[in-house]
């Protein structure tokens, strides 16, 4: 779905010699200078502190043990955490690191010196910390855009440090992967400011940041429910900084551009608003002998304390009282609070608090599960009145208006169950037909999570709790005695050019893109209970079914287009389409998009290019774009790159998705070497609704 819904934490880090690890950080890292007079007069105009940042990055808790401390934060405090045998190397020379992360993007780190004996020592900021403390040493906020973090800080009148671009996985990439190769994050730090109350800056360069605010339903419900933290934690809450001077740290963050809050303001604390409902809060003591105290005089200022947000307050003390002692849980019921004191932790105060009203409703509304609780199915069933009751009838009974199919049926439901059917149909559209896209990418009102939720209403509602399960091969028939019964038995409710007349249009590219033959085969041969269309499987033989089904296919490009032969998979010499000729001259999208106009008129040029279909080989099979290779994205890539020139030749890729399959198919192909990539920008589905003409395969 997103690159960012789908792809966290895929990559496992191993060993590597000491040479290697020296060589890799020499080449990877990559100094650049932040100096506001070297940027563009236009990003100028356009730059802030965190952009479209999704608000707190996270924080990274150094301590020696690092295997003790997992073990605390999973066993005993509760949050989901990878085993030790899968620790990863550190970006840092000699040092091992593991994370828990929470859906709202935010992340404790923990890093630990690998072994007090290796030869590659930590660096010196590192091994000084861990002498003397455990605890958190840093803090991140997360910036869409470091480059205009930088300009704006600078314009505040603070000294930075240059931005640092480097990866965070020393492990070399394998497979089809969105991972190219390239940089993985980018930070800004404040010059000299070690350990103060200050954050650093975290870009993420392979996150898309638009697209991610866009959707954040989408991706907050399901990051929250791949998380389930078993102490209710959904997230963090608040960084509370000990400092010394709060007069001079409040003026410092209101400059850096924070917006001061009045949340349970006193003269000893200071409230800022990071995004949403998260904030860094200071703190100066309230006595010179409480634990904040003896914190500062450790340690000077730095992060005291993680506030968590949690689902239910009491089921998280009922959780940790089983497990930690009396005098390691400190439980304020006015304040409806608990603390973890940071003696018991590793250096850092953990507080838990309950998570804001408004964020657990959302929670509920969108939670998709084994089957939709009263919350959820109650905004589903709001959405289907909103936006699909005017056609297709307020009971789901169909033909209300434009000859809308009735959404009752089980034969229709169960069907489409396991596969993108009725997903596409929704989130694109039928093209010449009044269903319009309602996915918030082609410009209608609905997120992915939005329209996921409504499907399994509807089929819940149809009382599907098994799918019908249908091969994915294709089916033979003679499409000509297809195309006489089409003509005698069918015309009169699909259309004599199946644009339908009491029933729905058949003849759509964007239908055939997404149904299967079986599929189509069932209909006629099982019908659609509580609908017009009856089932034939008494009154043709299998034969006749096949064959309509055949012809049914031959229509991916439109009903009056000639019958072509099916085509079979190009062979590696067929790759190259118009190999003599030149290559096309494509404006990219953020140097990695191309619009589906330009590869259409490039077609129409017979230009040399070769069209690679991410999806899979039975996709590629019901339509396809004329010259397409099929690629599985899940494929081994390695016997095919070999057959793909690396020259001028434009090497484009696409699935249905838009970006998700292509963006790994093209990602692989950069990583190694191929410059002339790039991906179609809306997908074959979007293809089909602009009318440029598909192929089906064999």
């Amino acid at each position: 779905m997103f690159s960012i819904l789908k792809h966290l934490n895929e990559i496992a880090e191993k060993s590597f010699t000491s040479a290697l690890l020296k060589i890799i950080a020499l080449l990877l890292i990559i100094i650049s200078a932040s100096c506001a007079d070297k940027e563009p007069q236009a990003i100028k105009k356009e730059y802030s502190l965190l952009g479209i940042g999704h608000g707190l990055h996270g924080s990274m808790l150094m301590v020696n043990d690092l295997t003790r401390a997992r073990d605390f934060y999973a066993d005993t405090l509760g949050f989901k955490m990878a085993k030790a045998d899968s620790f990863k190397k550190g970006f840092f020379d000699g040092t091992l690191v593991t994370s828990i992360n929470f859906p709202d993007a935010s992340k404790l780190d923990f890093l630990s010196v690998e072994d007090s004996l290796i030869m590659d020592a930590p660096p010196t900021f590192i091994r000084s910390f861990l002498a003397n403390h455990e605890g958190i040493q840093q803090y991140y906020l997360s910036s869409s855009s470091v480059d205009t973090t930088a300009l704006w800080l600078n314009e505040q009148g603070f000294e930075m440090d240059s931005i640092r671009a480097y990866r965070t996985s020393i492990e070399p990439v394998k497979g089809w992967t969105r991972d190219d190769g390239g940089l993985q994050e980018r930070s800004l730090d404040f010059r000299n400011t070690q350990g103060t109350y200050l954050p650093q800056f975290i870009e993420d360069a392979t996150n898309d940041y638009e697209r991610m605010h866009k959707d954040w339903k989408t991706y907050y419900a399901y990051y929250r429910s791949f998380s389930n933290h078993p102490n209710g934690v959904v997230g963090i809450n608040s960084v509370r900084v000990a400092v010394k001077d709060l007069d001079m740290a409040r003026k410092d963050i209101e400059k850096m551009g924070l917006k001061a809050s009045n949340a349970n303001a006193s003269k000893n604390t200071a409230h800022f608003k990071i995004k949403e409902h998260q904030e860094l809060v200071l703190n100066t003591p309230e006595s010179s002998t409480d634990d904040m105290s003896k914190f500062i005089a450790e340690r000077g200022s730095g992060v005291y304390a993680l506030r968590f947000d949690v689902k239910n307050i009491d089921s998280t003390f009922q959780y940790l009282n089983q497990r930690l002692p009396a005098e390691a849980l400190i439980r304020d019921t006015i304040l409806h609070t608990i603390t973890v004191p940071r003696q018991f932790a590793y250096g850092v105060q953990i507080e838990f608090v309950n998570e804001p009203k408004e964020q657990a409703l959302l929670a509920e509304q969108y939670k998709i599960g084994a089957k939709l609780d009263s919350t959820a199915s109650s905004n589903a069933a709001g959405m289907y009145q909103k936006y699909c009751a005017l056609c297709h009838g307020k009971n789901r009974e169909g033909y209300a208006a434009d000859n809308a199919p009735s959404l009752r049926s089980h034969s229709l439901m169960a069907t489409s169950l396991t596969n993108n059917f009725q997903r596409y149909t929704v989130q694109y559209g039928r093209a010449g037909t009044a269903m319009g896209g309602y996915l918030n990418t082609q410009g209608g009102p609905l997120e992915y999570i939005e329209i996921e939720l409504l499907l399994q209403w509807l089929y819940e509602q149809s009382g599907v709790e098994k799918p019908i399960e249908l091969s994915r091969e294709p089916v033979t028939g003679d499409v000509a005695v297809g195309a006489e019964l089409y003509a005698n038995t069918c015309s009169v409710c699909h259309g004599a050019d199946g644009e339908g007349v009491s029933a729905p249009a058949l003849g759509n590219s964007m239908l055939l893109a997404t149904a299967t033959d079986e599929f189509l085969k069932y209909a006629i041969k099982m019908g659609r209970d509580g609908t017009p269309m009856i089932a034939y499987k008494d009154s043709l033989t299998e034969d006749e079914i096949n064959g309509l089904t055949a012809f049914l296919r031959t229509r991916a490009s439109g009903w009056n287009i000639p019958s072509t032969d099916t085509i079979s998979v190009p062979k590696p010499d067929q790759y190259i389409l118009n190999p003599r000729n030149k290559a096309p001259k494509f404006n990219l999208r953020k140097g990695l998009y191309v619009p589906a106009k330009e590869v259409y008129q490039a077609l129409q040029d017979s230009a040399r290019m070769i069209i690679l279909d991410a999806r899979s080989e039975v996709a590629w099979r019901q339509t396809h774009i004329p010259g397409s290779v099929p690629v599985p994205y899940y494929a081994e890539p390695e016997a095919f790159v070999g057959d793909l020139p690396n020259d001028d030749t434009w090497i484009v890729a696409y699935c249905a998705c838009p970006h998700a399959a292509s963006g790994r198919v093209i990602s692989t192909l950069r990583r190694l070497g191929y410059k002339n990539t790039a991906i179609i920008d809306e997908g074959i589905l979007v293809w089909g609704q602009l009318g440029y003409p598909v192929n089906y395969g064999q």
